[in-house]
């Protein structure tokens, strides 16, 4: 008899949560675990990489990661009142406090969104807030596993969590898992009392699939004759973007001849084109926008750089790593534990000084990228020891 296992998540775009949930939807057993998916919504360009094995079943909200104004027109149609002025009302509270905005949306979630009919042996919400909310207050199951994917510290300080709906999803799941032991950390300090459910399973990628993707020729055939740097992330504050933009700059005005391509979208993309044309880099700091196949890019780079604030385990710089690319990334503790300085990468201060002094040191240093490719390709995979973990939890 398969165990019956739901998997919940809000949908599936190119982020590094999604395409590590993707990554363990292909190695799941699926003559031990038969496996439902449940999304928010169906965005996202990732959709076509589920497994066939996988169910997808109805989406539970499909205007849920739709901006407002595109939103209203839709829920209006469809009659969804208590939605629309769900979504309204949290978004106006949120530029006060992104938390309120959480715990108001959700208040009114909980009072829509439908219960799956089936009871499963295992339900896992693999994001944050909503999903956590939904799977350990409306989904029927024998086990209930949560998921954490952020410096919940870092999040604290930004507002965005609402610390007394984690607490209630917590008390109601039986683990909570985490991606990074500095996220652990965190977590632990504001709510120690569930410190015996948590657990750590790092985001992970399949380096087979990453190198198979990543053979496309000929993406950067206008760039021959520049430094390459490139660098995959939602163009957010935390992600650092705006520092890279900066870094670029003072490469620049050091008569430095080099092309960054940045690769994404957000809400801080127009922001960035307004800059790059201020600054005058528009030639030199390019945004390509979203791609559902970043790893040709990745692969053509000279340098991979990850320039944020804050991360719990980083997927695209596992993903660059698995392309054994010379990596430069700020030196906050989830690198510190992803990345060892001058031997898989370099570790660089937190600001656009840093950056563009790490960019440098490998730019003039054609032995320490080779030293950093060649210990790459020497370094050992993990997936099966996470793969591990993921079956004790879950039984099997």
């Amino acid at each position: 008899m398969k165990k019956k296992i739901l998997f919940v998540t809000q949908y599936l775009h190119t982020g590094g949560i999604e395409k590590s949930l993707l990554t363990l939807l292909s190695e799941i057993d699926y003559k031990q675990y038969e496996v439902d998916l449940l999304l928010f919504d169906y965005s996202g360009a990732l959709f076509r990489m589920i497994p066939p094995e996988v169910k997808v079943l109805p989406p539970l909200f499909q205007e849920f990661s739709t901006p407002l104004l595109h939103a209203v027109p839709e829920l209006i149609k469809k009659r969804h009142y208590q939605i629309l002025v769900g979504k309204i009302l949290a978004a106006f509270l949120a530029k006060f406090s992104p938390g309120i905005g959480t715990g108001l949306r959700w208040s009114i979630y909980r009072l829509i969104l439908k219960k799956p009919k089936k009871h499963y042996d295992v339900a896992i919400s693999f994001i944050d807030f909503f999903c956590n909310y939904y799977v350990t207050e409306k989904v029927s199951a024998d086990k209930k596993i949560v998921y954490n994917h952020m410096d919940y510290a870092y999040s604290q300080e930004q507002g965005w969590p609402c610390p007394k709906l984690e607490r209630k999803s917590f008390f109601k799941s039986d683990y909570v898992v985490t991606v990074a032991e500095t996220s652990l950390d965190s977590l632990m300090r504001f709510f120690p009392e569930f410190s015996n459910k948590m657990h750590v399973i790092h985001n992970r990628v399949s380096p087979h699939t990453v190198r198979s993707l990543a053979k496309e020729q000929g993406v950067f055939e206008d760039s021959r004759n520049h430094f390459k740097i490139v660098t995959v992330a939602r163009l957010v504050e935390e992600k650092g973007v705006l520092m890279a933009l900066r870094a670029c700059k003072i490469l620049v005005d050091q008569g430095l001849n080099i092309k960054w391509f940045l690769i994404g979208n957000g809400p801080l993309y127009s922001k960035l084109i307004s800059l790059t044309k201020e600054l005058k880099i528009e030639e030199h700091f390019i945004l390509l926008g979203e791609k559902d196949n970043p790893y040709p890019f990745m692969q053509a780079s000279d340098v991979y750089v990850q320039p944020s604030k804050t991360e719990a385990h980083c997927v695209a710089v596992e993903e660059a790593m698995a392309l054994w690319r010379p990596i430069v990334v700020t030196n906050i503790p989830a690198f510190q534990h992803q990345v060892i300085h001058e031997e898989t990468g370099i570790l660089v201060d937190a600001d656009h000084e840093g950056i563009a002094r790490g960019i440098k040191q490998l730019m003039q240093s054609e032995t320490l990228r080779e030293r950093l490719t060649h210990n790459l390709l020497h370094s050992r995979e993990r997936n099966k020891e996470e793969l591990a973990k993921f079956y004790q939890l879950v039984g099997g």
